[in-house]
């Protein structure tokens, strides 16, 4: 290749390389689609030019361009950290992974890549090498947001609460920017493991930050729910029901608190408000316990009724039903009743 050619293709590449890393990323790929139509095979124009499209979330042309690094050089750094990256932003963790083990055969300090390893791993349900690869990467940067938040997830989806707890803690005490999900996770945690009182300190939290925030909002009614305080419970649940009017499993949920709070009327509103939403059983099954509490027991049948002709075996409509039939003197009916239940 001539001089004045080889010349140009490296200012090209270190005109793409600026303009990449001052965001200019449509100028950025046409300084290395020039570089390239000079020396099609260059690494450093191929690996920025991958870079480019992995930014802009082309990744099959991004993973394209490292590819082509990696078949004349098998161990560019460079190639095998991107080509990996390019395989997660097409959601193939199972091609990704392999690249980046590769990666970290030559550069095996990088624990931001070892984190990627972990997360991929966490995706295919592969827990064991995922605790593994999170531990790895904390062994080099002991609070690093990513693996402490990684492997904090993998214990919470094991509900190994202790072990979630101790990464989840060690992070929200060096995060400066307050987590609001860390909060409301730690949160969830002690809801789990019903200490209410400790759960809602951190959903308050939250709230401080974020008072939209519907996982707190959730978390705090849950928690009254749990002390038997269901006014609060509702109170609380309402907040989300006002941002998400189509929450229709909310809105029974609601409803079925304000019956054991015998507010009758609310709950109506409430049934038929998930019912607007679409179908949902729970929903005309709560009309129908309303409906036996008002001691109407035609319509608490009728409700039931509806019920039994979308699903003729369902085990707590024939189960309601049979109660409000002992409830209304119909013994025989709520003994053929309880016979259909399987």
């Amino acid at each position: 290749m001539p001089d004045n050619i080889k010349k140009s293709v490296i200012e090209l590449s270190k005109k793409g390389s600026r303009l990449f890393r001052s965001g200019q990323l449509v100028e950025a790929e046409k300084a290395y689609l020039a570089a390239k139509a000079l020396d099609e095979e260059n690494p450093y124009v191929l690996s920025g030019l991958g870079d480019v499209y992995r930014k802009l979330c082309r990744f099959e042309e991004s993973g394209a361009q490292y590819d082509a690094v990696l078949k004349s050089d098998p161990s560019n750094i460079f190639a095998l950290r991107g080509a990996g990256d390019a395989r997660r932003g097409m959601k193939q963790p199972l091609q990704a992974i392999p690249f980046w083990l590769r990666y970290l055969e030559i550069n095996n300090k990088d624990s931001h890549v070892m984190v990627r390893v972990a997360d991929a791993y966490h995706k295919m349900a592969d827990t064991e090498a995922a605790i593994d690869f999170y531990e790895q990467s904390l062994a080099i940067k002991p609070y690093d947001p990513f693996a402490l938040l990684g492997l904090g997830n993998v214990y919470y989806a094991e509900h190994n609460d202790e072990k979630a707890l101790m990464c989840f803690e060690k992070l929200l005490a060096k995060n400066t920017s307050h987590n609001v999900v860390l909060m409301t996770m730690i949160g969830n945690i002690y809801r789990r493991r019903k200490e209410f009182d400790r759960a809602m300190d951190h959903y308050e939290n939250a709230l401080e930050l974020d008072p939209k925030n519907n996982f707190a909002l959730f978390g705090m009614g849950d928690c009254f729910r749990g002390q038997l305080n269901m006014e609060k419970a509702v109170y609380w649940w309402g907040k989300i029901l006002d941002q998400e009017p189509d929450n229709q499993a909310l809105w029974t949920r609601v409803g079925d608190a304000l019956v054991s709070l015998n507010r009758l009327d609310d709950a109506i509103i409430h049934y038929k408000a998930s019912l607007r939403v679409t179908y949902d059983l729970f929903a005309v099954l709560g009309l129908a316990r309303v409906a036996q509490k008002q001691g109407d027991h035609d319509k608490a049948c009728y409700y039931c009724e509806q019920v039994l002709d979308q699903d003729g075996d369902n085990v707590r409509a024939l189960e309601e039903m049979a109660i409000i039939c002992d409830d209304s003197g119909y013994a025989e009916k709520a003994k053929e009743l309880r016979s259909r239940v399987k």
